[in-house]
């Protein structure tokens, strides 16, 4: 990291960036960093919470998910999307429907796409439904969801292979939970997590609070019971369920929440949730740590190779005193990327042995929320150290380094606007995250032992038509044609697509507030080692414009991770 003197002596000449030659105002209120360019914000994309980028019929395609349900769009010019058609699945209330903040699609948060067969797939989250939790119990205060409508869970499958007419395919799929639904072995089976459980899962055991002792200086939960359920999509149409989760026992011997899958380019997938991340094999022999044997590792059977706990960085933190480690004992991680090219390197760790995680948590003030991490996979290898874990004798993987802006930069904000990392993307050595009402930040994370802020971009609102950011996701734009059209009919495709200036990369911001924002970072994800670290202008103490957690919706006052947010 570096140093709060050397960023703020950098900041001096970052100023609110006019237009340029080629790129759009920024909006009012924006602060944008000298190396990114504004491009375009896309109307009618409020209430996203995802999106992802796909080849279909020679065009590129950006599907989003949010409270609007599904949308697609022709992104072959990456400066001008086009709407194609929208989808909401029968029998979700559009938002507005009802008088609770809960309406719409909800919440779908990391949406896979199964870019070969061309399929959607869309979690559904408990919460979904424009229905009061006090009325309904749904969700259930001890944080399951009873088995009613409302509270239905599971994912859609739905056809984008004709990207202007998008319909399901199938029933429902129901499951015992329903946030995220992440593909495996390239989308032939599903794994469902988080946040809530239906109440006939009482068997998974509940929550057991741990007061202060030697492995804590505060009480935290554990033993939450929602792991990950197991579906078997190879016909999309007659999905297969298994009655038997995964991923039990990841926290210090309990079975507790499992809420995000991220499978790498090796295909392990890594399980982030209440207890850190874990690995898992799902095909090939393995040693199975558990049962002390090798055997063949299945999607419904996997065997856990990697991973553990992180570190804590206990109090009293100090911008100068490494900043390794999770934020809170509660070590609670939301998502995760293993990059295995080589572009993400630490000084004796051995390519491939790094483990980037976000901790999701809204702690005040805003250096306490969660933070983007940095871990070293080496001794993790095997699964045994994960397996051994116990309360009493805890493993924890090294950190190399964690990343806050508000930690690691001069940089303060009204705690309100959510000061917790989010989902990110890694391009090259650029790390593009969202931020919550902090916005887009890009780390260099080339030495993952020194993560710098390298540019930012966020709005401090100036109306309705213009609120403050509230970013969850971003997508790097990927401008390389699939390689079909290297063929005769492929380039007669590549001939139609309308030109756009090609240097630098654009990052597409997923901003549940503000909808679709796209920019550019114009020297390119490939030059970050290069690049000042930069700091971001405080905000006012008081934003009206700015997006709050519903009460009850978030982990900082007794609900989920990934709060609904209101304006009013």
């Amino acid at each position: 990291m570096t140093g709060r003197g050397a960023i703020a002596a950098a900041a001096c000449a970052l100023l609110l960036i006019p237009a340029t030659a080629s790129g759009a105002a920024p909006p009012p209120g924006a602060a944008i960093s000298d190396n990114l360019e504004f491009v375009t914000r896309v109307a009618g994309a409020n209430g996203i919470t995802e999106g992802k980028f796909d080849w279909v019929r020679g065009k590129k395609v950006l599907v989003v998910t949010g409270r609007f349900g599904f949308k697609t769009y022709d992104v072959s010019d990456p400066e001008d999307p086009e709407l194609l058609d929208e989808f909401m699945p029968a029998g979700i209330d559009p938002v507005g429907s009802g008088t609770s903040p809960l309406g719409g699609y909800w919440q779908n948060e990391d949406m896979e796409l199964d870019t070969k067969r061309k399929l959607i797939i869309g979690a559904l989250d408990p919460r979904h439904n424009d229905a009061d939790p006090a009325a309904t119990g749904c969700p259930h205060p001890d944080g399951q969801a009873v088995r009613d409508v409302d509270c239905e869970s599971g994912f859609f499958v739905i056809s984008y292979a004709d990207p202007k007419d998008m319909r399901q395919i199938g029933d429902f799929v129901s499951l015992p939970s329903g946030h995220t639904s992440s593909c495996i072995q390239n989308c032939k089976y599903i794994w469902t997590g988080g946040p809530a459980r239906r109440s006939d899962q009482d068997w998974l055991t509940t929550i057991i609070p741990q007061g202060p002792g030697p492995v804590t200086l505060q009480n935290r939960l554990i033993g939450d019971g929602r792991p990950i359920w197991v579906t078997d999509l190879r016909n999309a149409a007659k999905p297969q369920v298994s009655d038997e989760p995964v991923d039990l026992w990841r926290n210090d011997g309990y079975t507790d929440y499992s809420h995000d899958v991220d499978e790498d380019e090796r295909g392990i997938a890594w399980v982030a949730g209440r207890g850190g991340i874990r690995g898992y094999a799902t095909e090939g022999r393995h040693r199975d740590p558990f049962q002390n044997r090798v055997r063949e590792a299945t999607p419904f059977d996997p065997i856990l190779v990697a991973g553990g706990g992180l570190e804590w960085d206990e109090p009293p933190v100090r911008a100068d005193d490494g900043n390794d480690g999770v934020a809170q004992a509660t070590d609670f991680m939301h998502n995760s990327g293993r990059p295995t090219d080589g572009a993400v390197r630490a000084k004796g760790v051995k390519k491939g042995n790094v483990l980037i995680g976000t901790e999701e948590d809204f702690t005040t003030p805003c250096q306490e929320s969660g933070r983007i991490v940095a871990v070293d996979l080496t001794d993790s290898w095997g699964g045994e150290p994960a397996q051994n874990s116990t309360r009493t004798d805890p493993y924890r993987m090294n950190a190399l380094d964690s990343f806050h802006p508000f930690l690691d930069t001069p940089e303060t904000a009204n705690p309100e606007l959510g000061c917790s990392a989010h989902y990110f993307e890694i391009r090259s050595s650029t790390l593009a995250a969202g931020w919550y009402g902090q916005g887009l930040r890009l780390v260099d994370v080339s030495d993952a032992r020194d993560m710098r802020q390298i540019g930012y971009y966020r709005v401090t609102g100036t109306g309705d038509d213009n609120p403050s950011s509230n970013s969850w996701d971003v997508a790097w734009y990927d401008d390389d044609p699939p390689k079909a059209w290297g063929s005769k009919k492929g380039k007669k495709r590549k001939k139609g697509r309308k030109a756009h200036k090609s240097k630098g990369d654009y990052v597409y911001l997923m901003d549940m507030s503000r909808g679709i924002e796209v920019i550019r970072l114009k020297k390119g994800a490939r030059a970050s080692a290069k690049m000042r670290s930069v700091t971001a202008p405080s905000v006012r103490k008081n934003d009206r414009w700015a997006a709050k957690p519903v009460a009850g919706s978030s982990l900082a006052n007794g609900g989920y991770v990934c709060p609904l947010f209101t304006t009013s």
